[in-house]
């Protein structure tokens, strides 16, 4: 299988430029679309009348044979061409002749033949993902559900801040992946526009139809401008951005569930299907899944600035050098495709240990905002006036080892003679409906706080936008299938003319 392609060249390609130059192992990935692409292109050109009604026959029957081969994995690769989209060129003029096969790539280029394959891919993947997530969310929100009284320290500088609830902490993440996966709708929309006859840059002479490819391929719309059809690659950059952001969120979590399954913190217990053990510590129950996630994490990030460095220097056009944006693309996708199953499994099979959890809340300090608020209210004191008396009253039970429920008004009130140089209005009920867990929560006010009341409606409601998701990513789906069954039907319809 010799290029179809070097025609301007005299020399021939050694083995060693050859595999430099090929970029076949990545374009494995995109050979369904290249050919799907190239049925659509050249449907175009017959209704055109661009090529002839025994043209299109023997061709679609030639990408037809060379699909049948690629899902059986009967084809040999070739190093004597560059990649997906000579090989296909090649394969079809190797089985029905050059006056004919010749014809396949008309009114085309490699440039907006490559970006019309990405972006089918991408799409397809997006979709893919998006449905990982939304398992990820039905999982968050069904847990939560179960948790919506759990106690536990909330925590700020890894300190312990405020009482709350597991529930809450849950939804924190639920709403921070339900704009990820916003995110990946917004992309879609981007990505699914069709660059076909744009050319190499400037268009082509021959009389093509880019809206008929655009229905043919399940697209949107058209990418208008010639240049930026072929020339912008900000779709692939913005799908790595939005792949590292998602897997910040996941990191994130797994370092909270690393911590948390720690026999210090000792909140949570990692199923056994998601750990590992020590080869010499027999007592070890490592989170490893959990680590791999945190891990992996760098390598998407990794991608994204890789990406990014190729892009920041190219001239306008397309250029060899974007050819190396799928390494880093397939590598993003497969590590959050990876990634998600996995999250989901840990968060829908963790042990939550409530006793643990509400014992560490009950014997923090983490009531002192809440106290301060009540004194604010009860006394008269300006915040700040409350934050220096509770404050100094941390320092002193710390100092004196007073748990917090032997907190006294008297104590308090002597403090505050101390430090503020008043009395205060304080009673001992207060003080002790404040540093009780329990109580001390039910005080909150503001809307979305970790009161069980509040955390229930927000799940209600996320329960409701996770339904509009899915059905937004359903609907999606089901017009990629409708188009590809269009397709399929009028390659059908075109081969047995």
């Amino acid at each position: 299988m010799s290029s179809v392609y070097r025609s301007r060249l005299t020399g021939k390609v050694n083995e060693e430029t050859a595999r430099f130059i090929s970029s076949l192992e990545e374009d494995k990935r995109i050979f369904e679309e290249d050919i799907d692409g190239t049925e659509a292109h050249n449907i175009m050109l017959y209704e055109q009348d661009i090529i002839d009604k025994d043209d299109l026959g023997k061709i679609l029957y030639a990408l037809e044979k060379l699909r049948s081969e690629m899902r059986e994995k009967k084809i040999e690769y070739n190093l004597e061409v560059e990649d997906i989209h000579e090989y296909i060129e090649t394969y079809v003029i190797g089985e029905i002749g050059i006056k004919t096969g010749g014809k396949l790539h008309s009114g085309r280029s490699r440039n907006d033949q490559v970006t019309v394959d990405m972006r089918m891919y991408l799409r397809a993947k997006l979709i893919k993902v998006s449905e990982l997530i939304l398992n990820l969310l039905d999982t968050l929100l069904k847990i939560g559900e179960d948790h919506t009284e759990t106690l536990m320290v909330l925590y700020t500088h890894t300190q312990q801040a405020q009482i709350g609830v597991f529930s809450h902490y849950l939804l924190a993440y639920a709403d921070s992946i339900f704009r990820d996966i916003q995110r990946f709708q917004d992309c879609y929309d981007k990505i699914n526009l069709n660059p076909l006859g744009a050319g190499p840059i400037g268009g082509s002479s021959l009389n093509l139809n880019r809206m008929r490819t655009t229905t043919l391929l399940g697209f949107n719309g058209v990418i208008e401008n010639s240049i930026d059809a072929i020339s912008s690659k900000d779709f692939e950059l913005e799908t790595a951005c939005i792949l590292a952001i998602h897997m910040s969120t996941l990191s994130r979590i797994a370092e909270d569930f690393i911590i948390w399954s720690s026999t210090e913190y000792g909140f949570l217990e990692i199923a056994d299907e998601y750990s590992s053990v020590s080869s010499v510590m027999p007592q070890k129950k490592n989170p490893c899944t959990l680590e791999l996630i945190r891990g992996k994490t760098g390598k998407v990030y990794g991608d994204l600035i890789s990406l990014l460095t190729i892009i920041k220097g190219l001239p306008t056009g397309y250029n060899r050098d974007l050819q190396e944006m799928k390494t880093s693309l397939w590598d993003s996708l497969d590590v959050v495709s990876a990634s998600l199953p996995i999250l989901t499994g840990v968060i829908s099979t963790v042990k939550v240990n409530k006793d643990r959890m509400k014992k560490v809340a009950s014997e923090s300090h983490a009531f002192a905002m809440d106290l301060a608020e009540r004194l604010i209210e009860s006394s008269s004191l300006s915040f700040r006036e409350a934050h220096k008396l509770v404050g100094n009253l941390i320092k002193e039970i710390i100092i004196k080892d007073i748990k917090p429920k032997n907190i006294t008004a008297k104590l308090l009130n002597e403090l505050s003679i101390k430090v503020l140089e008043k009395n205060i209005s304080v009673t001992d009920m207060m003080i002790q409906s404040t540093v009780d867990v329990e109580s001390c929560l039910l005080q909150r006010k503001t809307l979305g706080s970790p009161i069980p009341k509040e955390v229930k409606r927000m799940i209600k409601n996320r329960k409701k936008l996770l339904d509009l998701h899915k059905n937004n990513i359903a609907s999606r789906a089901r017009k990629l299938e409708i188009a590809n069954e269009n397709l399929r039907n009028t390659v059908k319809k075109y081969l047995s003319l």
